[in-house]
């Protein structure tokens, strides 16, 4: 590989896996990169606009990440298909609902509508996550037997909560459940105070993605379980018939 291109990647995903944004310094110290060389690298991304400065001196993802998100959109129809959809069952149900895929053992988050309501579950497209930690996750990972699973997960699995599921053996159990009922869940297993249902998208029968609603502890309602599940059903089936008939695996999207 480009060494000078990969270090040019690893900024970049650093930088926006952090929320809050980071430092010169932090950055340096993370990647072990000399601040003299990393300095007209920032320079360079920040006059591209893929990053910014804020007058705390922290660096975040710039405007021009937005262009590179629409023009995926343009080059995969299907998302905006799945927006479509998304929109339908949060205007239905006023939560957040994500769309992702599995790469190396994580949920890589390609879309998402956010809830209207001020409190609720914060996480970008682009960003990734332990699948076993999350619900979405749980329903990319549905199909895997246990071997696969140990594969994946050789060791003991590091918790985002006390609540993550904290053994592959643990996880194949919940999976076994998910392919009998038709749907994965986590209760604050990956962050505090959510909670979500996720079901699997096919294509031939085979998983390339998943469809999730995160919900807010205190605001979820048992009484809505049932229809939120058969409603991301209803909606799995049809976006994995879109992706039958425009030949999306997303496997090269990313």
């Amino acid at each position: 590989m480009h060494q000078p291109t990969v270090r040019v990647i690893e900024i970049l995903e650093l930088v926006l896996k952090s929320n809050t944004g980071l430092r010169l310094s932090d950055i340096s110290k993370r990647l072990a990169i000399p601040k003299g060389t990393l300095l007209p690298i920032l320079n360079t991304l920040c006059g591209y606009k893929y990053l910014t400065r804020n007058d705390r001196d922290e660096y975040l993802g710039g405007i021009a990440l937005l262009s590179l998100e629409n023009t995926l959109s343009s080059n995969y129809p299907i998302l905006d298909f799945v927006r479509s959809e998304f929109e339908d069952m949060s205007e239905k149900f006023g939560e957040t609902f994500y769309f992702g895929v599995l790469e190396d053992g994580y949920v890589l988050y390609l879309h998402k509508v956010d809830s209207t309501n001020p409190l609720r579950m914060l996480i970008n497209t682009g960003r990734k996550l332990p699948a076993y930690a999350t619900g979405i996750g749980k329903a990319l990972l549905t199909d895997k037997t246990y071997e696969e699973l140990s594969t994946m997960y050789p060791c003991d699995l590091p918790p985002l909560t006390k609540n993550t599921v904290k053994t592959t053996k643990d996880l194949s159990l919940q999976l076994e459940e998910a392919r009998k009922c038709g749907f994965s869940y986590e209760i604050e297993e990956s962050m505090e105070h959510i909670r979500c249902f996720s079901v699997p998208v096919r294509k031939s029968g085979t998983i390339i993605a998943a469809i999730s609603v995160a919900i807010p502890t205190f605001r979820y309602n048992e009484a809505d379980k049932d229809e939120i599940i058969e409603m991301l059903k209803e909606k799995a089936v049809s976006i994995g018939n879109i992706a039958e008939k425009t030949n999306t695996t997303f496997k090269n999207i990313f």
